[in-house]
């Protein structure tokens, strides 16, 4: 028998009520990933101009926490670890978390996850407004429920069914965008250079609970293009990543023909603020749908964005109509392989060998300061 949540909601009333007009401590909760956390942040914004007053607790992983660590909107960010991952958590670690939370008496929850788990957790911690998307029923649980398409035909941008949750309770939007700002110490690290530099990242599709490395564009091709960058554009090349990109890059430097000390393998030589600090002093950022990607958009440089599998207009730089950024996808089908979570049947799976390296290029072209190029990004 399905449990009478709208009976509990009934008998909670009073409580729920002050926590509609007045909510005084506000959580938010998003686990995982880290490209998924950055895509909150305009949520994040939107919570704090509204809420001025109110403590702001951000429930995310161990892997992704430093992304609420980094934004001001947020008041206190609560370690979940594993919870939220699947197949990562036990019960019991799980129930703690739903301990921890109803210990600190919250008024207001923003689920960002579509898990059911994940929004069953406020409801188990007795807070008594639960705001999250409803994916096929999923958001059972919740007090105010937010329609989410299902259809790959009918996509949207997960920032903007983060901030849907927002127009659900008539919260003012505004211009919103996305933020991680580094520390004072973070900027102190980053490399300094007298020519542009360009980020290139070819790594990506690598998250705790999922391996997606179908999302990588081909290094073969990267290799032209940023032999193209050093000695067509005369630009400084930095690779990025974590460490685990580290001999990704250097297997693209094997053989690359350009001048010494033109392009440097950054991979695991930074933690996740200074490579942010980093990417705010690039001119441009090219690479894979992946979570640095987001992170130079967040920390507001032109970017282009290579797309397969996923669609751009899911998960494509924010907001999608900056011009500075570009969003490069040639989908034979035009719809997503990667819908709903998870990889769908493919046949033929060409969709990342689509987009050339002339098409990159026409790009870089039009986003790179004193080129000249009458391309347009489509």
């Amino acid at each position: 028998m399905r449990f009478p949540f709208a009976l509990l909601d009934h008998l909670t009333r009073p409580f729920t009520q002050r926590a509609w007009r007045h909510p005084q401590r506000i959580v938010v909760l998003k686990p995982c990933c880290l490209g998924d956390l950055i895509m909150t942040t305009p949520l994040l914004d939107v919570i704090r101009q509204h809420y001025p007053d109110a403590t702001i607790t951000y429930v995310a992983g161990s892997w992704s926490k430093v992304i609420p660590e980094h934004h001001p909107a947020v008041d206190r960010v609560l370690d979940c670890g594993t919870v939220g991952i699947p197949g990562r958590y036990s019960i019991a670690e799980y129930f703690k978390l739903a301990r921890t939370l109803r210990h600190d008496r919250f008024d207001l929850a923003f689920v960002l996850d579509r898990s059911p788990m994940l929004t069953l957790l406020p409801w188990l911690a007795a807070i008594p407004r639960r705001v999250g998307p409803d994916s096929m029923g999923r958001g059972f649980s919740l007090t105010d429920r937010v329609p989410v398409s299902t259809s790959p035909t009918h996509l949207q941008h997960q920032a903007e069914i983060y901030l849907d949750l927002a127009r659900a309770i008539h919260l003012p939007i505004n211009h919103p965008r996305m933020r991680f700002i580094p520390t004072a110490e973070e900027q102190h690290t980053i490399q300094h250079n007298t020519l542009p530099i360009v980020a290139v990242f070819p790594g990506g599709g690598s998250n705790p609970g999922m391996e997606l490395t179908v999302k990588r564009w081909p290094l073969s091709r990267y290799r032209e293009l940023v032999r193209r960058l050093v000695n067509e554009l005369g630009v400084h090349v930095l690779l990025i990543g974590g460490k685990d990109d580290h001999a990704l890059n250097q297997q693209l430097l094997d053989g690359l023909d350009v001048a010494p000390a033109s392009v440097l393998n950054l991979a695991g030589m930074t933690t996740f603020g200074q490579l942010a600090a980093q990417l705010a002093a690039c001119t441009l950022f090219i690479g894979n749908d992946s979570s640095p990607m987001h992170l130079a958009a967040a920390v507001h440089i032109p970017v282009i964005a290579i797309f397969g599998p996923t669609s751009p207009q899911e998960y494509g730089p924010y907001p999608l109509d900056d011009p500075q950024h570009c969003a490069l996808w040639r989908h034979p089908t035009g719809q997503p392989c990667f819908f709903l979570g998870k990889m769908q049947p493919c046949a033929n799976c060409t969709c990342m060998q689509a987009v050339t390296v002339d098409d990159v290029w026409q790009a870089v072209l039009r986003l790179i300061p004193h080129t000249q190029s009458s391309e347009v990004c489509q």
